[in-house]
């Protein structure tokens, strides 16, 4: 018992440094998340990965709102998806929405598999046939005409395609121009004698070149593509015209209705978008809402687009708020890993399902207060962890505020 109490004593000077093991939630899709989900949402995942592994291409809804951890789940299933790239885009970034897209997809996927599936194309285009000669080189032109003849009735930008078959063949076939080729498929940005060393004319910043691109990549993947669009609602909320704002000037002067305003222009390019990945062969997109309602209202927008356009759409799932057990797995499993950082794991030898510092009738308050919304949880968490670390006071009277 006396060396519990000197372990709890340890792990409060380990607290007393500043460090508070709630204080790096927000989750973000740029930041890995370590920790799974709470057992109360493994029906959901499971949900998921059941429609991703039965449909070849479509849009499912994921329903929940504010703070309810829709981005943990994009970690969570990330780890499971293991033979997909499954990629995070939010609409807070949305022009040159292609090129953003494509940037991400190549980052998750790296460059060994980017290097393989040019590998690939160039190979299916006739790179293996050699001229005769010392070096037994193959025919670059002849493999981009195979290239372009193969794969050209798939897309409408044949210029695109051109650029982006010569960058390709130059990085296989070409020596002298295989660390910019590589440097173009990655997507880096190219000045005018990057280009024309190439023989290009521009990089895939240009128009559908980066559409062009991400078609290409993944219909020769051998991995699936999952990609995960969070606030779904920016789209909504561009189309709308904000309200009791004082108009100055009227925009329907330069464009038109309200509805023709810069933004819902914006957002009805961004939805086009969206929508026409389904054109792109075995991608699967999951899109987040705070809503049942802002389903209904981009829903009602597809349709008068093209109805047939809603047959993508699977039906709703629904991310809920913790229920009262999950407060505790969640809690356990932080301080676990926080542990874990400070390389303290010993501190669970004696007693595995410890609270310390806290204890169950705070969590339950806690979860209460929050009434069950993750992100509320994680706030007042931290709050307390705070005043552990920065307050005077005793742990006892601290912990006896948030008691009653």
């Amino acid at each position: 018992m006396l060396l519990y109490e000197n372990r709890k004593a340890k792990l409060l000077n380990i607290f007393k440094i500043g460090i508070n093991p709630f204080k790096k939630f927000v989750s973000t899709g740029e930041i890995n998340e370590d920790l799974d989900l709470v057992k109360s949402r493994a029906d959901l995942l499971n949900s998921i990965l059941e429609v991703i592994k039965k449909n070849e291409n479509f849009i499912l809804p994921i329903i929940g709102p504010v703070g309810v951890g829709k981005t943990f789940l994009y970690w969570a299933l990330k780890k499971k998806l293991i033979y997909h790239n499954t990629f995070y885009i939010s609409l807070e970034n949305y022009k040159k929405f292609y090129y953003h897209l494509y940037s991400e997809y190549i980052e998750e996927l790296g460059v060994e598999f980017l290097r393989s599936i040019a590998n690939k194309l160039c190979n299916e285009w006739g790179a293996l046939e050699r001229r005769f000669g010392f070096f037994h080189v193959a025919d670059i032109n002849k493999v981009r005409e195979i290239g372009f003849e193969q794969i050209s009735k798939k897309f409408e930008d044949k210029i695109a395609l051109n650029d982006i078959i010569n960058a390709i063949t130059a990085h296989q076939l070409d020596p002298y121009k295989k660390l910019e080729a590589e440097n173009w498929l990655l997507g880096e940005l190219m000045d005018f004698r990057d280009l024309a060393h190439l023989n290009l004319l521009y990089d895939l910043r240009q128009k559908s070149y980066a559409f062009t691109m991400l078609k290409i990549i993944i219909e020769y993947s051998k991995l699936g593509s999952v990609l995960f669009i969070d606030d779904f609602e920016k789209i909504i909320s561009l189309m709308k015209p904000e309200e009791e704002s004082e108009e100055i000037f009227d925009p329907s002067y330069l464009y038109g209705s309200e509805t023709s305003s810069p933004d819902n222009i914006a957002a009805q390019k961004i939805l086009d978008k969206i929508l026409s990945l389904q054109n792109i062969k075995n991608i699967k997109i999951i899109i987040t809402l705070n809503s049942i309602d802002s389903l209904e209202e981009i829903k009602t927008t597809v349709q008068e687009k093209d109805k047939k356009l809603l047959l993508m759409f699977k039906n709703p799932l629904f991310l809920e708020n913790f229920e009262e057990n999950d407060i505790d797995e969640f809690y356990k499993k932080n301080l676990e890993n926080f542990l874990s950082t400070v390389n303290y794991l010993e501190f669970l030898d004696e007693n595995p399902d410890s609270l310390f510092p806290l204890n169950e009738k705070i969590l339950k308050n806690i979860y209460y207060v929050a009434d069950g919304n993750p992100r509320e949880i994680i706030k007042l968490l931290i709050k307390i962890f705070n005043e552990i670390i920065y307050s005077e006071e005793d742990l006892e009277e601290i912990l006896q505020s948030y008691e009653n």
